[in-house]
């Protein structure tokens, strides 16, 4: 029998067909990323309005797009010191997340707070390593895990937290699971209901995200966390699945691919958007604009003019003496006729620069001191102030909000030294300070209460003070601002890092 030519219009149809068979045999999801999206009024970035733009765009498109929202949200911001975070959850759900994630800040007002807002939430939220005490369950409102679904798609969701955002927090109620057990558990349970995929989210830095990506116990790690980038030691790895977002308004747009019926075959490729190159939605901007209108009034009175610079960043607040923390301490002492004080650098915020001669507004004012703060006044030995010091710069080299900033003490102390034993010398009032002698401490009521791992000031005497009230610190500063009508906050040699000024030398 003569063998079959092959035309030249066969030979195209038979590749068509061959295309579109391995084309059909391919399935694609999109997920859509971010996090960290806790102030919803920003003049150079871009926010909530912008990301339903981009929701809105990513949604049209013919494979499905799942939006994993990483948390760490609800505070700190003007709205949020009010509200609690409540304006965060009414927003996304207008973005319709398939599910939202837990972490540092969405604890800052208390366990039974976070709770109330899963109630208020139209979509899931997710913390996987936590349990509460009293009942060894999740806390209330709060799940495990859980199944998300766009089209014939079952993608699996987890979120882990660090042990630090208790302390951070100081959160009793709760405690942290061991994290290689809670992902094992979670993505078993995960992928016996049918996940095609278990996608993990992880914020903090203590875990080796990368580990569960070899060893197959998640397929996909999504990461957000703007801090990484000042610390410029940090060497973080690398892996094709791992997503990683190192600003405030990224969003990573994620497209997955896999062979049908075959999950091993999973490719990821993806690209962080700037969420400020979008439009702004105009009916999520409406709601923006209704809370912010609310608020305006109120907030734009302007209390007092600074004759000097004021820089509130987190590499200013978290490793140095800071010029506006000096001021609040100062507050601080004088209000509660303390011979000395301390705050935790973590409490001042806003992440501003005000130069000479800025006018100074209440919205200011809240922005930078967003805590509900008040001033507590503590009998402490020497020794326990020593302690708590220790405990203050015992993670500078990672800029975490425990940092302290004082008044009525120069504190010398060396960050190239051992945990514990990094405090050189302290001098109150001209003199070296004493072991065993008494002290007046002005602290905020949260450190008193053993936050960010000033534990030591749980064992000490509380003391009451002629102006002692539940007036909030922010309240202390607008008054006085009111008063003088001017500030000049300023560096005076507080604190010195003996370490650095070896280390530079040449």
């Amino acid at each position: 029998m003569a063998p079959v030519k092959m035309t030249k219009i066969t030979f195209i149809l038979i590749c068509f067909f061959c295309i579109n068979s391995a084309y059909a045999m391919t399935e694609k999801a999109y997920v859509v990323f971010t996090a960290g999206l806790n102030d919803i009024v920003s003049k150079d970035k871009g926010g909530y309005a912008e990301l339903a733009s981009l929701l809105e765009i990513q949604r049209k498109k013919p494979a499905p797009t799942f939006f994993v929202f990483g948390g760490a949200s609800l505070f700190p911001s003007i709205l949020s010191s009010f509200d609690h975070g409540t304006h965060i959850i009414d927003l996304l759900n207008s973005l319709e997340p398939d599910v939202m994630a837990v972490n540092n800040g969405d604890f800052a007002f208390s366990e039974d707070e976070l709770s109330l807002r899963t109630y208020e939430a139209a979509f899931p939220i997710v913390q996987s390593n936590i349990v509460e005490i009293s009942t060894k369950q999740n806390l209330d409102g709060l799940l495990d895990s859980v199944i998300m679904q766009q089209g014939p798609y079952k993608f699996g969701f987890i979120s882990l937290m660090d042990e630090i955002v208790i302390e951070t927090y100081n959160l009793t109620r709760i405690k942290i699971k061991n994290p290689r057990l809670a992902i094992e558990t979670e993505a078993e349970k995960l992928r016996k209901k049918g996940a095609d995929f278990v996608i993990m989210h992880y914020r903090g830095s203590d875990l080796n995200s990368i580990d569960f990506l070899n060893d197959g116990s998640v397929d996909l790690v999504l990461r957000k966390n703007d801090r990484i980038k000042l610390l410029t030691d940090n060497k973080l790895q690398k892996h094709p699945q791992q997503i990683f977002l190192t600003e405030t308004d990224q969003v990573a747009v994620i497209e997955l691919s896999w062979q049908k019926n075959n999950p091993k075959t999973l490719t990821v490729q993806w690209q962080a958007k700037n969420l400020s190159s979008y439009p702004k939605n105009p009916n999520v901007q409406r709601q923006i604009d209704n809370y912010t209108g609310q608020l305006n009034l109120l907030l734009d009175e302007i209390i007092g003019v600074t004759t000097t610079d004021i820089d509130t960043s987190l590499l200013s607040l978290r490793t140095k003496e800071n010029a506006f923390a000096n001021l609040v301490t100062d507050l601080m002492k004088k209000h509660s006729n303390a011979d000395v004080a301390l705050i935790n650098g973590g409490a001042i915020r806003s992440e501003s620069f005000y130069p000479r001669n800025s006018k100074i507004s209440r919205r200011d004012i809240i922005k930078t001191l967003p805590y509900r703060d008040t001033v507590v006044l503590l009998g402490v030995s020497g020794a326990q102030l020593v302690s708590a010091l220790e405990n203050g710069f015992s993670q500078v080299e990672n800029m975490k909000g425990r940092f302290p900033q004082v008044s009525g003490m120069k504190v010398v102390y060396d960050s190239q030294a051992e945990i514990g034993q990094r405090v050189v010398s302290v001098i109150i009032n001209n003199s070296p300070l004493q072991p065993l002698k008494r002290y007046k401490l002005a602290t905020s009521d949260f450190l008193a209460d053993g936050g960010d791992g000033y534990l030591i000031f749980k064992q000490s005497n509380p003391l009451t003070y002629n102006q002692q009230m539940s007036k909030l610190l922010s309240d202390i500063l607008i008054n006085e601002l009111r008063l003088t009508n001017t500030i000049s906050p300023k560096i005076e040699s507080r604190i010195v890092d003996a370490g650095k000024r070896t280390t530079e030398q040449p």
